[in-house]
Formats: structure tokens, C-alpha cells, sequence
């Protein structure tokens, strides 16, 4: 079926059950950002692939709100159709569209997609595996104890679970239903009297079955409408968020594998380009890919790679095809994006490498982004800020110079779980998770950028553990810990635009990245190139 098509299949239904209205969520019944395929109604009705949007069809109209990550992807996805492109924070919000143009409005992620989505993909039922303690840190008894306590304390008999990184945390329990986050579709109801009970396809947990009785946890038959009993907010956001030493621990020696590969994948594309190799944005992402996959405990990728040549580069979540994959040749910025999952933790970095000589704007651009990623990085700040507090130290250098960018700087990531982790942000907005404190123990991503649209994007990302600095009798102060171990571009910095203080943090980062890093390479040629990549600036 076309797009008109499905929009045509969805007025029928909409006409025959009296439907003015129909709101189509990127959604499913846990609250996920990432779908399984069953539930990707939003992508297969608009043709739109960003992982964030929302549609709404009227007899006469069919528009998609997206925010400003994917508003150039959205652009050319929609080309062609009917339906408009709603920019997030610039065109009126979706409520209040709805308020002002529709008496009435059904929002539904599932119907009626399960009668007009011909061949709609089931439910996937991957195989659940156990987390062990090593790696976890905590037992999953003592977790589920943790909570009935809470429940204890705030006179409740039982809690619904249905955030699937929320499930998997608590019972240590892992899977591969969702691509990128390694989760069992479930619902979990934990009771203060009597056993537990986890909703899930039986045959997924045949295997774990004796672990999870010895939890107290019974297994009944997964059904999408528990969904509607989930109406307490639940603590383990906060517990899972604040990681303990060993998942501390575990995402430092994720970081120590995932520097290997990116210095090992650095130096080989350096060669493949001085070697006249056709390179493109596929070939950056297979042979990423293959370097991490060859480190052990390797899992899977956090998520799709990110690898945009050029103007690509400009679209902030760009995803290369068969029919977009740029060559990477003469002059140009690579935008490069990725991350993995290991048994031990889980990462997400970004580096803009430079292509042939750069311009003086490419270089005076990345220098600010710069600028803005040590000045978070290096952020001492007391108990108690928050998120949209921080945030213009990533931006103020850019600010002073007319630049700025939509997406938030920097976002929680799970242990093994999903990347993007709450319940804190780092963003400009105002919004219910930037005005929530930053606690020790939390990672959250730093990553500025600047995005030309038509010629080039650069974005830096480290991911950070927050740490105690110290007491004052001004009360205590927190700082950052960078995990990420990668050199930055020096061909791309413009040494003039930086303060003493910068670089000396800048020429501090590479001294740590190499110390770190060189025990682990096993070639003369990588060792060489993290020497040069690292020197003095």
C-alpha cells in the first residue's frame, strides 16, 4: 500500500466507527522509545522512519509533528504525500491543534492498525537470559526487596511495572525484543503479599523459569491491555538511574573497549583514504561494527549508527540507505555517531572527524561545539542543580557567536539497558525531566553541536559519571568523571579560540585517553596513531 493508500484505509475505518479525529503516538503500552516492529503504526502509516513523532488524520487533513532533531529528514520522508510537516516548538503544539480544530480525538498506537496493516509483524518472543550478579552488582532479590519496601512505607499493596528497562533492572533479567535495547516485552506486578507476577510470552522464559520462582515470581500470559493498571509512578527510575560500584565499574571498562575500537576504526579509514579506497557512510558503519563485535562481551549496538558525510551531517539523526550512502572523499566533515552494549555497560559516542583540509568555518564551528563540551565536561556545581541549570555552559560560546542548536546536550544512559535513560536531562527547555537534581552516580551524555543545513553538522558526545568533588560550608559539590576515550579532531581546532584553562583540559583529556588506551592496542600502526592524535596541542 502508498501512503495514500493507508491514509485512505484509516478514513474508512474512521468513517465507519465515528472517529473524527485520529492521533497516532510513536508509542506502545510500556512507554518505549524504541518499538518493536508490531508497533511501529506511526512509521508505517506516514513513512516517516525518525524514532520520535506524532500523526493526526482528520477527513481533511494529515499532519505529523516531529521535533527539531528530524525536521530535514522529516522534510524529505514526507515529500510526496499528503501529509505536513509540524515542527516541534516552532508551529502550535499537537494538543492544542487538537483543542482548536477537533471536537473530538482517539489517540491509539494499535487500532485501527490491527484491521487495515496487512502482514502487521507479531510480537517478537526473543529468548530472556539472566544478568548475573558480577555485572549487576546487585542481586535481583534484593531489588524486588527494595521495592516492597517502598511499597511498605507508602501504605501500597502491590505496583504494576510496565517500562520495560524498569522490568529488567529489577529482576536482572535481559532480551532482544526491541532492536538496540536488550528487553522482554513484559509487565511485572510486584505485591506486598504473596508472589510476584511477570506478564510475558511463557515460551520466553522457559529457560529462566527456576530463576524466577526462586524470586518469588510466577510467569502468566502476556496481555497489552495490563497496560491501564500501570498508574504509580514508580521509583525504580530513580534506583536504576544512580548506578551502584560494580556498574560504575562496568561502564569504565565498556568505555576502555569501545576507545579501542574507535582508535582501531580512526586509523583504518586514515589508511583506506590514503590508500584511494571507495569509502562511504556504510562501510564507516560495517567496519565499526566488526571492530566492536571482535571485543569481548560484546552484545550488540546501543543503537543505529550515525554516520552522515557532509551535508548528512546536518541532519542530526541521519541514517545512511542503500540509496543515500554518500562517498566519503576530498574535502569534508564525517559526523560519526555509535555505541554498543558489552556485558559490562553500555556506550554512546559522537566525534566529527575532519576529510581532506577543512574550511576556516568547519574549524571555527567545531572549536565552539568544542568549547561548549569541555565547559560541561569540567562543570563543578552543588547538590541540587539540574539539568536546564547546566545546560548553557555547553551553549554560551556558541551563543556569542549567533549558533545554537534544537536537541537536548545530554541524556541519562542505562547499564546494559536502554541508551537513553531518565529520568534527568540536560536541555534548555523547561520541562518536567530538566528541573529534576543531578545526583553521584547518574551517566549523562555531553554532546553540543552546530548543524549548517545543505553543507555540514559537527557534534561532540562523551558520556559522564556524576561524582562527589567535595564539601564547603557552602554545602556539597558534584563534577563530572569522563568515561568516553577518544580523541578529539586536532586538525579541526582552532587553538587561538581557546581560553589556558580549555586547553589545558583539552591537552589533560588526551593525555588520559592515551595512558589508558595504549596497554590495549595491539598493533605499531594504532599505537602511532593515538600517539599523534594525542600529542600536545
Amino acid at each position: 500500500m502508498s501512503i495514500e493508500d493507508r491514509i485512505k484505509a484509516v478514513r474508512e475505518w474512521m468513517a465507519s466507527e465515528e472517529v473524527e479525529t485520529l492521533v497516532v503516538p510513536t508509542d506502545d503500552p510500556h512507554g518505549s522509545e524504541y518499538l518493536a516492529e508490531h508497533w511501529q503504526c506511526r512509521r508505517w502509516l506516514t513513512g516517516f522512519t525518525g524514532s520520535a513523532g506524532t500523526a493526526v488524520v482528520t477527513q481533511d487533513e494529515a499532519l505529523l509533528w516531529t521535533d527539531s532533531r528530524y525536521w530535514l529528514q522529516a522534510e524529505q520522508q514526507l515529500a510526496g504525500t499528503e501529509f505536513r510537516l509540524m515542527k516541534d516548538g516552532v508551529d502550535v503544539p499537537v494538543e492544542q491543534w487538537l483543542k482548536e480544530n477537533c471536537g473530538s480525538a482517539l489517540w491509539s498506537f494499535d487500532e485501527p492498525f490491527d484491521k487495515i496493516w496487512e502482514e502487521r509483524p507479531e510480537l517478537p518472543k526473543t529468548k530472556a537470559w539472566v544478568m548475573e550478579d558480577e555485572y549487576a552488582g546487585v542481586s535481583a532479590s534484593e531489588k524486588l526487596q527494595m521495592l516492597v519496601d517502598y511499597l511498605h512505607e507508602n501504605n501500597l499493596p502491590g505496583i504494576f511495572l510496565n517500562d520495560l528497562a524498569e522490568i529488567a533492572w529489577i529482576l536482572n533479567i535481559r532480551g532482544n525484543d526491541i532492536a538496540y535495547n536488550p528487553f522482554v516485552i513484559s509487565f511485572l506486578h510486584v505485591s506486598t503479599v504473596g508472589n510476584h507476577t511477570l506478564y510475558v510470552h511463557e515460551e520466553q522464559v522457559s529457560e529462566i523459569k527456576g530463576y524466577l520462582s526462586a524470586l518469588g515470581v510466577t510467569v502468566e500470559p502476556y496481555d497489552e491491555s495490563l497496560v491501564q493498571y500501570c498508574d504509580v509512578d514508580s521509583p525504580v527510575k530513580w534506583w536504576k538511574a544512580r548506578k551502584n560500584d560494580v556498574e560504575q565499574s562496568g561502564f569504565r571498562q565498556a568505555h576502555v573497549k569501545d576507545g579501542v575500537a574507535m582508535v582501531r576504526f580512526a586509523n583504518k579509514l586514515d589508511m583506506a583514504l590514503e590508500a584511494g579506497k571507495r569509502v562511504s557512510e556504510l562501510w564507516v558503519d560495517k567496519e565499526l561494527t566488526a571492530l566492536r563485535k571482535e571485543l569481548g562481551g560484546f552484545l550488540s549496538l546501543s543503537f543505529e549508527t550515525i554516520a552522515g558525510f557532509g551535508p548528512h551531517g546536518a541532519i542530526v539523526h541521519y541514517e545512511a540507505t542503500e540509496a543515500t550512502d554518500a562517498e566519503i572523499a576530498a574535502n569534508g566533515l564525517l559526523l560519526l555517531d555509535s555505541g554498543a552494549h558489552y556485558l559490562c555497560g553500555t556506550t554512546d559516542i559522537t566525534r566529527t572527524f575532519c576529510i581532506g583540509e577543512p574550511t576556516e568555518e568547519e574549524k571555527r564551528v567545531y572549536t565552539l561545539v568544542l568549547k561548549g563540551h569541555l565547559q560541561l565536561q569540567n562543570m563543578h556545581f552543588p547538590m541540587g542543580t539540574t539539568g536546564v541549570q547546566l545546560d548553557t555552559a555547553a551553549r554560551m560560546a556558541m551563543w556569542r557567536e549567533g549558533y545554537d542548536f534544537g536537541h537536548g546536550t545530554g541524556h541519562g544512559v542505562g547499564h546494559v539497558l536502554g541508551v537513553h535513560e531518565g529520568p534527568v536531562q540536560i536541555r534548555k527547555n523547561h520541562r518536567a525531566d530538566t528541573v529534576l537534581p543531578i545526583y553521584p552516580g547518574q551517566i549523562l551524555t555531553d554532546e553540543p553541536g552546530i548543524y549548517v543545513p545543505g553543507r555540514f553538522g559537527v557534534r561532540i558526545e562523551n558520556c559522564l559519571l556524576c561524582v562527589e568533588a567535595e564539601e564547603t560550608e557552602f554545602g556539597k559539590f558534584l563534577k563530572f568523571e569522563p568515561l568516553t576515550l577518544c580523541p578529539y579532531d586536532k586538525k579541526l581546532v582552532v587553538k587561538e579560540m581557546l581560553t589556558h584553562e580549555e586547553l589545558q583540559w583539552l591537552n589533560a583529556y588526551h593525555a588520559m585517553v592515551c595512558e589508558t588506551l595504549m596497554p590495549y592496542l595491539e598493533t605499531d600502526a594504532d599505537r602511532v596513531w593515538l600517539t599523534e592524535a594525542t600529542e600536545l596541542i
